[in-house]
């Protein structure tokens, strides 16, 4: 059968994740890719897989960033919209209706449910309310409800902040004094109702990918880190795609609840002590192993196009493989050079080195801004 054409912009091409998002069509070329950003020099600019970058400045103002985004579509005739970024899009569900006038948008949540999603601690809230499984979790009101509900909780507890990601502002305290003495040290309005008290589980961390419409799940894969990050309490460094029914029970169960649409990646915890999956979080948004799905064969970004122009598709399967991220697959290879690397040789088409090679420019830019903050890089 062959794959049909069409066109696609995307309306945030300066965002992190961008150029991951580019890559997920390398092995459809019958789709022709635009990039809309407000940066004149982002990395996908240079990407060999956009068929054309649009610079356009544009204010905070969501108003204005819906009329440069119009204005672009009715000029080249886009067939669908695919945003990277939730956070500007999610809460404008009137702009977002009016621009579905013009061309097909990706599954995306509307601003109730992404409040939820966005909120580690309305997201437990909702757990506890439809029975999914997730570690016991106190939300710091620092009155003295919070100081009796944090007595019932097992220690070691991770303090976590309620909106951040990707490991940000987490601290691990081993026992409730040392709790209590860091947060007398705190401002209290940087911390009151901002910050989640955790338990901390024995296990390991399992990663359920989705895609999703109106709760219904679209296509998924379940993923395993096998080497750690360096940072703590950051995604693993290089990942390996499993098969867990009890996790995909459960991801159904959480995003029927949630109704939820759209791309996100669900962070769960293997509890080795009562042998059960729970749910830490959701992260409303792509993430950053997503080109280790398309290694395993499932192009997120590509079947959101064909979800949004509703043309029909089974619930992929995809590959038990693994996926190595640039760095890391530098680094144990140096390590290897030298004869200590703990690791069997990785395969390129394992790792993120394939895709610098196919995409060197875009990709060096992008390695390159990493290393810099984001006022400097603008």
């Amino acid at each position: 059968m062959k794959s049909p054409s069409f066109s696609v912009l995307i309306p945030d091409g300066e965002s992190d994740f961008a150029l991951f998002v580019i890559h997920g069509f390398i092995g459809f070329p019958q789709v022709k890719l635009y990039v809309l950003s407000n940066q004149h020099w982002a990395p996908t600019r240079f990407s060999r897989y956009c068929h054309k970058y649009i610079f356009k400045k544009s204010s905070a103002d969501a108003g204005e960033r819906f009329d440069i985004i119009a204005d672009v579509v009715r000029q080249h005739d886009i067939d669908v919209i695919l945003p990277v970024e939730m956070e500007w899009i999610a809460p404008q569900d009137a702009r977002r209706h009016a621009l579905s006038e013009l061309a097909a948008i990706v599954p995306v949540l509307d601003f109730k449910s992404f409040e939820v999603a966005n909120s580690k601690w309305l997201l437990f809230e909702l757990m506890q309310e439809y029975g999914i499984p997730t570690p016991p979790t106190v939300l710091c009101t620092l009155n003295s409800d919070f100081e009796q509900q944090v007595n019932h909780l097992e220690f070691p507890a991770l303090l976590k902040p309620v909106t951040a990601w990707g490991g940000e502002g987490i601290r691990r305290f081993d026992n409730m004094s040392q709790l209590y003495e860091f947060l007398e040290q705190c401002d209290g309005e940087k911390i009151e109702n901002r910050y989640i008290v955790q338990s901390f589980l024995s296990g390991y961390v399992i990663g359920l990918n989705i895609l999703c419409r109106e709760g219904q799940l679209l296509a998924c894969t379940v993923q395993r880190g096998f080497i750690p990050n360096p940072q703590r309490y950051a995604a693993a460094a290089a990942i390996q795609f499993i098969e867990r029914e009890d996790v995909l029970e459960i991801g159904e169960k959480l995003v029927s609840a949630l109704k939820y649409s759209g791309m996100a990646n669900v962070d769960m915890f293997y509890d080795t002590r009562e042998n059960q999956i729970k749910v830490l979080e959701l992260n409303a948004r792509f993430w950053g192993s997503l080109r280790g799905s398309y290694v395993a064969g499932v192009s997120f970004p590509y079947l959101a196009c064909l979800a949004a122009l509703d043309i029909p598709f089974p619930v992929p399967d995809y590959q038990l493989t693994r996926y190595i991220h640039p760095k890391t697959a530098l680094k144990e290879g140096m390590l290897r050079f030298l004869g200590k690397s703990q690791y069997e040789k990785f395969p390129l088409e394992e790792t993120g080195l394939r895709y610098m090679l196919a995409d060197p420019i875009a990709e060096t830019l992008r390695a390159f801004r990493q290393q810099l903050s984001g006022d400097r890089w603008q």
